[in-house]
């Protein structure tokens, strides 16, 4: 996310779905009535501290996260860290990670983005598995979501991303999806993202392919936009997984919209959301997603892209309360 996403021009890998070793630890009863069905899970950048997980919880019922975003360390080691300088085990956000476990949340870790210097970047396969496992156990997850910008200036090969999470898998049943950029004009994926796809299927990695339905050019109504986007990667996401069927390609799949200004322009208003959702509905899609919970409220509604508002007029927590109901 420039300011803001994982997403201007990037391959996110997401965790998705369903129960993995991490997932069956006993959690506390939700002190309020949350959202559980694991099809939604948000983007928070929980080490800024613009987000308040129990009073969004209160509002809107969301628990589940996705917690953004785990780098190497300031050196350009390869030592996972929390945005590059706070250790896994940062107090500050084991507090925001408690608190979403108090809520009965599922946590899914998110690594890379567009700033600092990715694990993928400067680890072995070997040495990223070990701390993609490292990230997950001090996040008590089993899903994972890495974000890596294919061909933006760091050495990052979709073998080693792909040996790595083949690893961490095998080891622990670790639910990994993908998410990949469409084309500059939203005609189908990059190659680059292609290329990544072909690799996770060689490794036999189990992957659900989620589509970032974001900063890309479009005409007309930007809803029907990103739904034309995400309807072209399934054509590029069938040609890779051959021989599956409609309904089982659509379920291999998730979107996620930059809600409010987008970094190139484009506006991803209530109404456009809920035409991307209707999508994902008649399609029964695997997952939604969205940038960013600490986006989405009304606190630059002049059109400022920025990190911890929409850039739109909007009431607070309007784009989690749309999201939140999505298969239910």
């Amino acid at each position: 996310m420039r300011v803001l996403s994982c997403l201007a021009a990037g391959v996110l890998l997401l965790a998705a779905g369903c129960a993995g070793a991490g997932d069956d630890a006993a959690a506390p009863a939700p002190s309020v009535s949350v959202t559980g069905n694991h099809r939604v899970s948000p983007y928070l950048d929980l080490e800024s501290g613009t987000a308040d997980v129990t009073a969004i919880a209160e509002a809107t019922g969301q628990a589940d996260y996705t917690v953004a975003f785990v780098v190497a360390n300031g050196a350009g080691d390869c030592t996972a860290t929390w945005g590059g300088s706070a250790a896994l085990d940062d107090s500050d956000v084991q507090a925001g990670l408690d608190a979403i476990a108090d809520l009965g949340g599922q946590i899914t870790v998110a690594t890379g983005g567009a700033d600092g210097t990715y694990l993928e970047a400067v680890c072995t396969a070997a040495e990223l598995a070990t701390a993609y496992e490292k990230a997950l156990d001090a996040a008590g997850s089993n899903r994972l979501d890495v974000d890596i910008l294919i061909g933006d200036g760091q050495q990052v090969t979709a073998a080693t991303v792909a040996t790595a999470l083949q690893a961490v898998q095998d080891a622990r049943d670790t639910v990994v999806s993908i998410t990949v950029p469409v084309a500059e004009d939203g005609d189908g994926l990059t190659g680059d993202a292609v290329a990544l796809l072909k690799s996770m299927k060689s490794a036999g990695v189990d992957v659900t392919v989620n589509v970032m339905t974001m900063n890309f050019e479009g005409s007309g109504d930007w809803g029907t936009a990103m739904t034309g986007a995400a309807e072209s990667v399934r054509d590029d996401v069938a040609a890779v997984w051959t021989g599956l069927s409609d309904a089982d390609v659509y379920a291999m799949l998730g979107v996620t919209p930059m809600i409010g200004v987008n970094d190139s322009g484009a506006t991803t208003t209530v109404a456009n959301a809920q035409t991307l959702l209707g999508y994902a509905e008649e399609k029964e899609l695997g997952y939604v997603r969205f940038w960013s919970v600490n986006r989405d409220n009304d606190g630059c509604a002049d059109g400022t892209v920025s990190s911890s508002c929409s850039g739109i007029a909007q009431t607070d927590y309007a784009f989690t309360s749309l999201f939140a109901a999505f298969g239910t």
